[in-house]
This record gives structure tokens, sequence and C-alpha cells, in this order.
């Protein structure tokens, strides 16, 4: 359960908010009830007025619904949004760590002592624990794009 501004955020609620947060361009009320599926365009219209009392999204001048820029859900605070994707900060420090490792593996000489093992283990071991929490992350979320 997300919240935002202290009033939760749940189930397909969180679902169209997400819908609406990744796309690309701006989403209709008919859009968001094909994608998710929703049994009624009337009940994707009642998510989207919840939202939009939220002021997480905004109304377009075609009648169309966009994340509101100045607002954020607490529980996305650890995502990025990239090209209509959300992206979890850990992958850039994975992917920060993982190019650390690779610039002592390949320009560093490689002598099998203790402390190569050592640096080997520990950047190992962290960029694992990065990349499968920012996997954990990522699948916490209900819907994927």
């Amino acid at each position: 359960m997300a919240s935002s501004g202290g009033r939760p955020i749940h189930g397909k609620t969180w679902d169209v908010y997400v819908c609406i947060l990744t796309s690309k361009e701006p989403k209709g009320v008919r859009d968001i009830w094909r994608k998710l599926k929703l049994s009624t365009p009337s009940l994707a219209q009642y998510h989207v007025n919840k939202l939009l009392d939220l002021k997480l999204i905004e109304a377009t001048p075609e009648g169309k619904y966009q994340a509101n820029k100045n607002e954020q859900v607490e529980a996305l605070r650890s995502f990025l949004r990239l090209r209509g994707r959300l992206i979890p900060r850990l992958v850039i420090h994975g992917g920060l760590l993982l190019g650390i490792l690779a610039s002592y593996l390949f320009l560093w000489p490689f002598r099998w002592d203790f402390r190569d093992l050592v640096t080997l283990a520990v950047c190992v071991f962290s960029v694992s624990a990065f990349f499968i929490e920012a996997y954990r992350q990522h699948r916490s979320l209900s819907i994927f794009e």
C-alpha cells in the first residue's frame, strides 16, 4: 500500500496510477480500461477521479490524463522514470559497482592473491545484492509495462 499525503493508494487505484505514470503519452479512460482489463469504463473513471482528487494525475485539454510532475507517491521515490518505465535506483548503484569491478579486472594486474580475491568476492556479493533487491522492488509493482 502506497500513500500520498497521508491517504493510502492500493488495489486498482494503484494499478491505474502506475499505468498512467509509465505511459509515454496521456491516457484516456478507455485506454486504461482496456490496458488493465477492468470490468467497465466507469470503474476506470472512478479510480481516475480518486487520483485526480489526490492531485497525483492531471487532465490534459484533450480529456486524457497524465502524471502530475509535482506530486509523487512515497513508495515510488526509490524508482527513476526513464522513457515510460520505472527503474529501481538500485540498478544504477549495481551498474556503477559492476563498472568498477570490470575496470579492476581488466586494468589492474590480477594476481589471485588475498587482496584480489577479497575485492572480487565483495564486489560480486555487492553487485548481486543490488540487482536482487532491484528485481524485488520492480516485482513489487503489480503491473509491468
